[in-house]
């Protein structure tokens, strides 16, 4: 048994089985198409260092994507046999026939090898495993207009691992679609496996470019073999380049006017809350204009400027813009939202509300139009009616104050009583240390919030944009008054309440504590509420 182990250690070391004699290299296809990558395998009869092996000469033809470097050692019969293996993947330049040169390592050379490059829409022999295929849906798109890019991924080896790069422009924005879908297609009488995604190219410079397309790298289970002695899968590098592909980026036409704005539809629609054109003085309503556009992005949307007459009071919300995907098609929203108080009864003439846009299926210039509106504001329950136009409003006189005797007679014995205490404090000799601190003033808790701020400071429209904030989280997501309304209805006579105070005929001071008072109480159950612990045993 030592005998054998000393011949097993012997043969291990001998300096004949660590002779450096071959160096070759194979390819797994002699015929590939553009754009797709192939590998080469060089391999070594003994173990070199990963450097040894120069690979210079191969830039000149072929992009070099992955270099993977490997060693084994096997001993079959007491003879010991090491190998170091180079796989290369490798992706050609241009069609034609390439020459892989020989490559060169440690004063050994391989062999060249003779490579057959076609382009990616021509037939060959055997259909690739992995392959792919990216349409764009207009070549000539308008600036700012938005084009779906759709990439299909075909696999017919079961994939390890891979990943799909999303397309470059530049000057452009690339925003994926929705969730990939998985499909299967027979292609040539093979069956793929199709992985297809959409993504959303909207171009922010007018000229004509090259869209760079969707590349995929991976590994792919081999054929036939799918372990190794240690039960590893046997994969195969994969990498796919995609074609790039022209588009043209026209300028907005010169006889355009307004905010540049190019879609496949556009609509301008209102809501009223409460839905009425006659209300009182003091009463609010709100107003919800709706910009619709399809084929186009929340971003190119104009911002809405209505204009309001005078005495109708008008506080806007911050607008809330919104994309969304409906049949593989873009879909932008703008929703701008404003509360609208009348100081004065009468009737008052909503303009109309016209955004220019142009029709890229029409090719030319458009509006969409909100018609004009009319309201009719009716004086408060209690207010009286307004002397006619014209006639001088007469003041009644005010009556003169009144002398009082009792009002000087309380003043003087309150001088009296104050004179006697301070006489006996000073007869009764306490005296005060001389050096002893004040006390400090009491500091008040600043403002835990923007809309306390605006309370302290009786400033109704700043209370009014904090509120929704304040309120945030308390019920659900509050982002404007209307959703303070419909979430927290005990709010609205308060609210209605502000409005009259504020800005009906007979105005006054604006009070907003009872609104305070009540939001407090609201925080005060929810935190209550949240505090609260479930009966442990119930019965």
């Amino acid at each position: 048994m030592v005998t054998r182990l000393t011949l097993l250690l012997a043969l291990l070391m001998s300096p004949m089985t660590w002779a450096y004699t071959s160096l070759t290299a194979s390819v797994d296809n002699n015929t590939v198409r553009l754009g797709h990558s192939f590998v080469l395998n060089v391999l070594a009869d003994d173990e070199l260092s990963s450097n040894a092996l120069d690979t210079t000469p191969l830039l000149e033809a072929f992009n070099v994507v992955r270099n993977n470097v490997s060693r084994s050692t096997q001993i079959i019969n007491f003879n010991a046999r090491k190998e170091t293996r180079w796989q290369l993947l490798l992706i050609p330049k241009h069609t034609g026939t390439l020459l892989i040169p020989s490559l060169e390592a440690e004063g050994l050379a391989t062999q060249a090898i003779t490579l057959t490059v076609v382009e990616e829409s021509a037939e060959v022999a055997q259909t690739a495993p992995v392959f792919l295929r990216a349409t764009l849906a207009d070549e000539e798109v308008w600036l700012g207009q938005p084009v779906d890019y759709r990439v299909k991924l075909y696999l017919a080896a079961e994939l390890q691992r891979g990943s799909l790069s999303e397309p470059k422009l530049d000057g452009a924005s690339v925003v994926q679609l929705g969730q990939d879908s998985n499909t299967t297609e027979m292609v040539d009488g093979r069956r793929y496996r199709v992985i297809e995604r959409h993504y959303l190219i909207t171009p922010q410079q007018s000229g004509e470019f090259m869209i760079q397309g969707s590349d995929f790298g991976g590994d792919i289970l081999r054929a036939g073999r799918s372990n190794d002695l240690f039960s590893r899968s046997l994969s195969t590098p994969v990498q796919v380049v995609g074609q790039a592909q022209p588009i043209k980026v026209k300028a907005p036409p010169a006889s355009f006017s307004g905010p540049w704005l190019v879609a496949n539809a556009v609509a301008l629609t209102e809501q009223w809350s409460p839905q009425q054109s006659q209300v009182r003085v003091g009463e609010p309503l709100t107003r919800v204009i709706t910009l619709t556009a399809v084929g186009a992005t929340e971003a190119s949307l104009p911002t809405l400027r209505p204009d309001y007459p005078q005495g109708l009071k008008s506080y806007p919300d911050k607008d809330h813009r919104s994309d969304q995907v409906r049949n593989k098609e873009v879909v932008a929203k703008l929703e701008q939202s404003t509360a609208l108080v009348a100081s004065q009864p009468g009737t008052y003439t909503l303009p109309e509300l016209k955004i220019a846009w142009w029709n890229a299926k029409l090719n030319r210039q458009q509006w969409a139009t909100l018609p004009a509106r009319t309201l009719t504001v009716f004086p408060g329950e209690n207010q009286p009616a307004l002397p006619p136009p014209g006639q001088a409003e007469v003041t009644p006189p005010q009556p003169k104050a009144q002398s009082n005797p009792w009002f000087y007679s309380t003043w003087v014995l309150l001088l009296a009583l104050v004179a006697s205490l301070y006489w006996g404090y000073r007869r009764s000799g306490v005296n005060v240390a001389p050096h002893q601190v004040p006390a400090e003033p009491e500091q008040r808790p600043q403002p835990a919030s923007a809309f306390e701020r605006a309370v302290n400071a009786g400033d109704l429209n700043a209370a009014l944009q904090a509120l929704p904030s304040r309120l945030n989280g308390l019920r659900g997501h509050t982002e404007d008054l209307a959703q303070v309304r419909r979430q927290f209805p005990e709010l609205t006579p308060e609210l209605d309440q502000l409005m009259r105070q504020t800005y009906g005929p007979q105005t006054s001071p604006t009070d907003l504590g009872g609104l305070a008072r009540q939001v407090a109480l609201i925080k005060q159950k929810k935190e209550k509420n949240q505090g609260e612990l479930p009966d442990l045993n119930p019965m």
